[in-house]
């Protein structure tokens, strides 16, 4: 009885003093890294605003290559990213939970090998010195849980994986910017030969665009082929507003025909003199082909019809390297 009364007397000790310490415990986590990337502004934010962008420089993602990811509704708050791979990556998700042109904040909840809560933060800036990208981790640690930063250093155990991270950002953007250079992008004008784009066109919300896309190919495609109608070109989007201030945009996605309506769908016949750019990359990165043509056209004075398209040529479940990507952009001319 005597040694048991000794032992607890050693665990409440213990405890008293874990809970004291807890009181004088660090109950937030911090961690941040950063690096400067040589390249343009709109290339470097492809890499950062969507989950399909940072997992390309994820330093995690080689930890288990075999490890099973989803996203939904990428590129907008309230995509979802979850994950499920081996001891070292565990099981968790990730939500983006607040963005705008120069910051993205997401929440982590960490599911296996324990339960925990995080928010991350990834940053762009202009510098003179380049474009300054600021990765940073936060969480919280409820008391008396809380003791436990004093026995762990987050920053010496995370902070080499996140400067891994902004490592591979920087090597990446800087070996696929030529491609997105504003003044490396070659401009054409063509004749683009008259179609019927038939499809659905709706108004939405930007971050449901993924979703809407492949609904509205899949019907596209299947009634265009029940109705034995000539398939002209690959799965495409015509953009007639895309609305900044409320984040929507009124598009319709389908296919084009080489003529013919399908009964319940909507349709625009397009065609004529266009510019066009064909543009290599991930879709997130389409914005700085935009802005070139924009560009183009004020400077050299040329009026737009004020419609977007954009003809998806890969099929990413062929070719998984997204630098192979090809775009077709066309912005269709008011005839002279």
């Amino acid at each position: 009885m005597k040694i048991l009364k000794i032992f607890g007397g050693v665990i409440g000790a213990v405890v008293l003093i874990l809970l004291v310490l807890g009181l004088i415990a660090p109950n937030h986590t911090h961690v941040e890294r950063s690096v400067t990337v040589q390249a343009p502004y709109d290339h470097v934010w492809s890499y950062v605003s969507s989950f399909a962008g940072m997992e390309q420089w994820s330093p995690w993602r080689e930890l288990d290559p075999d490890q099973i990811i989803a996203i939904k509704n990428d590129g907008a708050v309230g995509a979802l990213y979850t994950w499920s791979g081996n001891e070292e990556v565990g099981r968790g998700e990730q939500t983006i939970t607040s963005m705008n042109e120069s910051e993205v904040v997401t929440h982590l909840h960490f599911i296996e090998p324990f339960e925990a809560e995080a928010d991350a933060k990834t940053s762009v800036e202009q510098t003179d010195d380049g474009v300054k990208v600021t990765w940073s981790y936060d969480a919280d640690s409820p008391y008396p849980m809380n003791v436990m930063n004093l026995f762990m250093d987050m920053d010496e155990m995370l902070g080499p994986d996140f400067q891994k991270g902004m490592d591979k950002l920087k090597v990446l953007a800087e070996e696929t910017a030529p491609s997105m250079n504003e003044s490396a992008f070659n401009i054409e004008t063509v004749d683009l030969e008259p179609r019927v784009y038939v499809g659905v066109r709706k108004t939405i919300p930007w971050e449901e665009m993924e979703s809407f896309y492949a609904s509205s190919f899949e019907s596209a495609f299947g009634a265009a082929e029940a109705s034995n109608l000539q398939i002209v070109g690959m799965p495409s989007g015509v953009i007639f507003k895309w609305d900044e201030e409320n984040q929507e945009v009124d598009m319709l996605a389908g296919v084009p025909l080489k003529e013919g309506e399908i009964e319940g769908m909507d349709s625009e016949m397009i065609g004529g003199r266009s510019l066009l750019i064909e543009y290599y990359g991930p879709y997130e990165g389409t914005e700085a082909a935009h802005i070139a043509i924009e560009n183009y056209l004020k400077e050299n004075g040329i009026q737009s019809r004020g419609i977007a398209i954009e003809e998806y040529v890969t099929d990413p479940t062929e070719q998984s390297d997204s630098s192979k990507w090809l775009t077709k952009i066309y912005y269709p001319l008011v005839e002279e």
